[in-house]
């Protein structure tokens, strides 16, 4: 009889080396998706000023030069500006370099970061579904565990 209490008491600890393995890797798919969802919102918020830019450069082409403008500076503030030539836009190309372009070429350029922003959305969440269909595998596991 005492053989059978020694082998319960190795099968509760192979079980308490289970559950607590479980917990640190559910830990760290929690940690993962905490950390993914912010990188999700930094490319959703990137998508969104592309759209902004792509938008105020679709309405700047239907302007002339001496038209006036209301453009935001910050802090809820705003200041009228004359434009002086619609046809030249400046866009950052990465690295620090930017360029002046023509606005068809500026929407063009601004609209393929924007498609790559948006596949590098689609593949994030794909990883996050994948990570949050990990973490329900290991809850339901240690669920079974406690019963």
């Amino acid at each position: 009889m005492e053989e059978s209490g020694k082998d319960l008491t190795e099968k509760e600890r192979e079980q308490q080396a289970e559950i607590q393995s479980l917990l640190l890797q559910l830990r760290q798919y929690q940690a993962q998706a905490e950390q993914t969802t912010q990188e999700l919102l930094f490319v959703r918020q990137a998508i969104a000023e592309h759209d902004k830019a792509i938008e105020t450069i679709t309405q700047l082409k239907k302007m002339k030069a001496g038209d006036e403008l209301l453009v935001p500076i910050g802090a809820n503030s705003s200041i009228y500006v004359t434009l002086s030539s619609a046809d030249k836009i400046i866009v950052r190309v990465g690295g620090g370099v930017s360029t002046e372009r023509d606005p068809d070429s500026s929407v063009a350029y601004l609209a393929e970061k924007k498609g790559e922003l948006e596949n590098t959305q689609r593949e994030m969440t794909t990883i996050l579904q994948t990570i949050e269909q990990e973490a329900q595998g290991i809850q339901a596991r240690l669920q079974e565990l406690s019963v």
